[in-house]
């Protein structure tokens, strides 16, 4: 070849190799969510580039399963513009809690209560929050020990951009071992914060008198609450509220009557049948289903008029799988746009039926 074909050859072969957005989506395809890190061991020994953009495409999102982990992770050079979505449970921060603030591109983050308790919770949010980007557009903290308006303000007054927030606390009930184990985990948790959620009538805010409330409207006037409180996050479009808006005593009433028939043995001290929810339980059903989802409609409905940019209110339900938004996750989620929809029908109906009085 002359030299002039080979200049000609150069002039054709970029230098470079492949442009980066194809280099990205190679990588993009060969390293999935759940692949481990071998999956990106022979991609980084490729070249730099290649190494850079497996780092990146893998440490999207850190899924962090011990304290040990949470520190060897912060070593790792990049890890702070790399990381978008962060998974982890609460006590891990025990060491190095002020990286949480270095890690400018987190978009996403789970957060994990398990570990905390009704003693606990406020502190441990106020020492982690104040450390998180407030760019955040997702948040999900599961095992709360309550939900509260204090929570509530403070999460609304530090995340002010977010479009997506799950709380949940419902998940601290224990079915899985027995009645006793059962019962002893719903004193530990305000599962259900309908009607003596809040200590005072100034917790309440809403109304003049804790005692000029009656437990029909009690859900209006806790929602309205809440919703006050998520008022600064003009961008929410997605609210999950893991709690059940059946009143405190139904599952009192369901473990006087249900696990007392279920008689344990007195040489093992095992029960013939594992414990059961309300869900399971005919006389449950029947007494409380249907006032239970008209409190879920009324509450969705006014949450939608205070917050209007929401799409989609969720609960946790005993009484869910007969509804669009059902779920068997004991999950109901209600479209705002319907929740709306239903309650100017009902006004409407209401205006008549006084006109017609």
């Amino acid at each position: 070849m002359t030299v002039t074909g080979h200049r000609r050859m150069s002039v054709l072969i970029p230098r470079n190799g492949l442009p980066p957005e194809i280099l990205d989506r190679i990588v993009l395809l060969l390293v999935s969510d759940t692949a481990g890190f071998t999956a990106i061991a022979s991609l980084s020994l490729v070249s730099w580039q290649f190494r850079q953009l497996a780092f990146r495409r893998y440490y999207a999102t850190l899924r962090v399963r011990s304290a040990r982990h949470w520190v060897r992770s912060c070593r790792i050079d990049g890890m702070y513009s790399w990381v978008r979505s962060l998974d982890t449970s609460t006590p891990f921060f025990q060491y190095k809690l002020d990286a949480l603030s270095r890690f400018a591109s987190l978009q996403d983050l789970t957060l994990d209560f398990s570990a905390d308790g009704l003693a606990t919770q406020r502190s441990r949010c106020l020492l982690l929050f104040k450390n998180v980007a407030a760019g955040l557009s997702s948040l999900k903290l599961t095992h709360l020990p309550r939900i509260d308006v204090t929570l509530l303000s403070l999460l609304a007054g530090r995340f002010p951009s977010l479009s997506n927030l799950d709380l949940s606390c419902t998940e601290r009930l224990d079915e899985q071992c027995c009645w006793l184990c059962y019962e002893e985990s719903s004193s530990c948790v305000v599962h259900s914060p309908i009607p003596d959620c809040f200590p005072s009538a100034e917790r309440l805010a809403v109304c003049n008198s804790l005692s000029a409330v009656t437990p029909d409207h009690l859900p209006s006037h806790l929602q309205s609450v809440f919703g006050n409180a998520l008022k600064p996050l003009r961008k929410l479009e997605h609210l999950f509220l893991g709690i059940f808006l059946s009143g405190a005593d139904m599952l009192n009433c369901h473990f006087d009557r249900c696990a007392t028939v279920v008689i344990s043995s007195p040489r093992t001290g095992w029960y013939s049948s594992p414990p059961f929810g309300p869900d399971r339980c005919e006389i449950c059903l029947v007494e409380h289903g249907a006032t239970v989802r008209e409190r879920e409609r009324i509450a969705s409905a006014l949450l939608a008029k205070l917050l209007p940019s929401l799409e989609t209110i969720g609960w946790s339900t005993y009484f869910a799988k007969d509804r669009p938004g059902d779920d068997v996750e004991r999950k109901a989620t209600v479209f705002a746009r319907d929740s709306l929809e239903g309650k100017a029908a009902m006004g409407r109906r209401g205006s008549a039926l006084d006109k017609a009085g």
